[in-house]
């Protein structure tokens, strides 16, 4: 009976944690661009005073990691997440009668403070806690069908706006949010029991589903915790500067719908990046693994510099988006191996939190890189350089670290 449950309950965290990345990250995450053109018309204002909504969203958000750990130890993360989906969701649908910026900008605030515990925590933090084998397979799946979210509601979204308005559009996505994620959050349960134990545990290991590992305070003391903290950052820099490739292919005289298609290749790239780095990562050396996917990354922006060839630059977006994996799966995996789950989400949030800082800043200087030098090259070639880096970094102190995470699992 109880290997019925355990096969139940860890893979239905399993599902409503690809429900979450696929509506929460797909749906909320990827579509808000599709809104900037309405809301633009309707109160005769520029697109950067709508786009603003967003880095009010990014900025609550990332002042929201600062906490977010902290407040997930204190609370029963179920009754959270029903309550954060719940005030996204009514959030968009309040939205949706707004009559000035002002409304959008308190309402994605919201959803700012919201988002980190909803979405960008949650997943990673449910997985560590159920599954004990096959977390970077499970967490490369989960993670990556957020893109194919995007590419499922981007053209429904964009249907609904075109036919009945970006109202109707709102309402869509906030009642989404209400039907699916809600239900989903509420048959959750945190963490595995004796009724209910994680994934990979036996008899030879009946520790599996205890809270095994350091706290913040004893990995602020470790080489691997700043090394994972310049992966995270370097790397988010990356990711945030993916929003000018099209940008770059364009300022190469080459259509926009060529730059639309090397985009798309970048998101489709990611989701192969963040599936197949998971299953690596549970079946073969952690260092090996990044040595592949670094040079890959690297490889792909390096391409977008030396290509002008239509094929190559879409064959460069996909080779580059494969390169995300690093930073959206295993940089939480890692994090969760090095450290453990006694305070995973604590010392999670704080290293994510330097990445959302991070990819704010890279839409800017990057976009400053060009106006100074009339080329995107520089930025592509420090992205680069960030994804050599921080493999050698992590490298050097994933080989120092095992012995002494041992020990310290050992002892505890």
């Amino acid at each position: 009976m109880k290997k019925s449950h355990h096969n139940f309950f860890a893979w239905w965290i399993f599902a409503a944690c690809c429900l979450i990345s696929l509506v929460g990250f797909g749906l909320l995450v990827n579509t808000i661009g599709l809104f900037f053109e309405p809301i633009s018309k309707e109160f005769r204002v520029g697109r950067a005073s709508v786009a603003l909504m967003t880095t009010f969203q990014n900025a609550a958000a990332a002042i929201s990691l600062l906490v977010a750990g902290k407040v997930m130890e204190k609370f029963n993360l179920k009754w959270l997440l029903i309550t954060c989906f719940s005030l996204i969701g009514i959030s968009l649908l309040t939205m949706s009668m707004a009559t000035s910026l002002v409304h959008f900008y308190l309402g994605w605030i919201l959803i700012g403070i919201c988002q980190p515990i909803a979405i960008t925590l949650s997943i990673p933090v449910l997985l560590s806690n159920w599954f004990n084998e096959k977390l970077g397979s499970v967490m490369g799946i989960a993670l990556g069908l957020s893109a194919f979210g995007g590419t499922i509601f981007n053209p429904i979204i964009a249907s609904i706006i075109n036919g009945f308005g970006w109202r109707v559009g709102l309402i869509s996505e906030g009642g989404l949010i209400l039907v699916i994620l809600v239900p989903a959050a509420l048959l959750l349960l945190e963490r595995p029991n004796s009724n209910y134990p994680a994934y990979g545990t036996t008899k030879a290991n009946p520790q599996a589903t205890s809270l095994i590992g350091i706290n913040l305070r004893q990995a602020l003391k470790r080489p691997i915790f700043y090394a994972l903290a310049f992966a995270m950052l370097a790397l988010q820099f990356v990711s945030g500067s993916v929003q000018h490739i099209s940008g770059h292919i364009i300022n190469l005289n080459i259509s926009p719908i060529i730059a639309a298609t090397v985009v798309s290749a970048v998101m489709l790239g990611a989701a192969a990046g963040k599936i197949s780095i998971g299953f690596f990562l549970d079946h073969f050396s952690s260092r090996l693994t990044l040595l592949i996917y670094a040079i890959v990354g690297a490889s792909g922006w390096l391409g977008l510099i030396l290509f002008s060839n239509k094929q190559l630059l879409v064959i460069s977006g996909f080779v580059l988006g494969l390169g995300q994996g690093i930073c959206l799966v295993a940089l939480p995996y890692l994090i969760r191996k090095q450290f453990g789950n006694k305070d995973y989400s604590n010392i999670l949030s704080i290293i994510n939190m330097l990445g959302a800082f991070a990819m704010s800043a890279s839409v800017y200087l990057v976009g400053l890189f060009f106006d100074q030098t009339g080329s995107y090259n520089l930025g592509w070639i420090i992205n680069s350089a960030a994804f050599l880096v921080s493999f050698l970094i992590l490298a050097v102190t994933l080989n120092k670290n095992n012995y002494s995470m041992k020990n310290k699992s050992a002892k505890n």
